[in-house]
């Protein structure tokens, strides 16, 4: 047997070895994040909810419950497609009554402040110290100053993480921190919780904000 008869055997050895070795992978980060989730959930004394199987591989799994009496959420999600596509961890706490107010805010950086030369929106609140840090955004400029409470900016100021690209925004009835990554990041996970408190003080402050209705499509 000549060498040019071995080809098609080394490509499909290669070709085994690769999926081999990424099936290894997804488990371990399954594996981890269980383990990551398992101690997050017993922590703060909420439940882990685990799906079925599907073709031998678990669904990630998440963290939910109660915690000052309204629900939250620590979970993984996915924005973009194809060499865009991006997995996110996040922590939530649900609120029902934010009606259409929406608020974002992420740490000031060199290119945020590009961006907002060219006219981007950055709704300054008047504490010096946080419009430095933070670039914020709102379809209700009034109400986002009235929701950043002096003991919000504070917490956000010591808690919220730098240099991971984290975003904090309320909307579609929640406050959510996310941050790029997967919940196989133990140093993930324990900035998300870190991040519990301020998730659930804004909540609060956000439900009891004037609700904001929609604004009608003009056809």
């Amino acid at each position: 047997m000549n060498s040019a008869s071995y080809v098609p055997f080394a490509f499909v050895a290669f070709i085994l070895v690769f999926f081999g070795l990424m099936i290894v992978l997804v488990r371990r980060q399954q594996r981890k994040t269980l383990e990551n989730l398992t101690k997050l959930a017993g922590r703060l004394g909420l439940e882990l909810k685990r799906q079925p199987a599907k073709l031998g591989f678990e669904p990630l799994p998440a963290v939910e419950g109660r915690h000052h009496g309204r629900p939250v959420r620590f979970f993984n999600y996915s924005t973009g497609s194809g060499k865009s596509r991006r997995t996110w961890g996040a922590v939530s706490a649900a609120v029902p009554g934010a009606g259409a107010f929406t608020l974002e805010l992420a740490p000031e950086n060199f290119l945020t402040r590009i961006v907002t030369a060219l006219g981007m929106q950055d709704i300054q609140v008047g504490d010096p110290a946080f419009d430095r840090a933070f670039i914020v955004r709102s379809n209700d400029v009034a109400s986002a100053v009235a929701a950043l409470l002096p003991e919000i900016r504070t917490r956000l100021l010591a808690a919220f993480p730098r240099d991971v690209g984290g975003e904090l925004a309320v909307k579609g009835g929640e406050v959510r921190y996310a941050e790029v990554g997967g919940l196989q990041d133990a140093a993930l996970v324990t900035r998300l919780a870190d991040m519990l408190e301020v998730v659930c003080d804004l909540a609060e402050v956000a439900e009891a904000l004037p609700v904001l209705q929609p604004q009608p499509q003009i056809l």
